[in-house]
């Protein structure tokens, strides 16, 4: 089962939480509302050994845009860019 852990408990308990982790992930709180997690190293560098290509690699994506309309089609209204300036 998957412990829940107020902030100023992890920071006392680090070394536990870290053993505990090690077995299933733990869910940090602050005031109440979960905001992180912290689980084995294992389970990550398995899950991503398996997933092709880094995180990098997914942002820099092979993109074709071959099929996007050409920008002369929607021309850009700039009559609104430029504004009156009262000194």
């Amino acid at each position: 089962m998957t412990r829940t852990w107020k902030l100023e408990e992890a920071k006392a308990q680090l070394s536990q939480l870290v053993r505990d982790a090690e077995h299933e992930p733990q869910v940090i709180t602050r005031h109440g509302r979960p905001v992180a997690v912290v689980s084995g190293v294992a389970e990550d560098v398995t899950r991503m050994q398996a997933e092709p290509g880094s995180a990098l690699d997914a942002l820099r994506g092979d993109f074709d845009f071959s099929d996007m309309p050409d920008e002369e089609l929607f021309p850009r209204d700039c009559s609104s860019d430029l504004r009156e300036l009262n000194l």
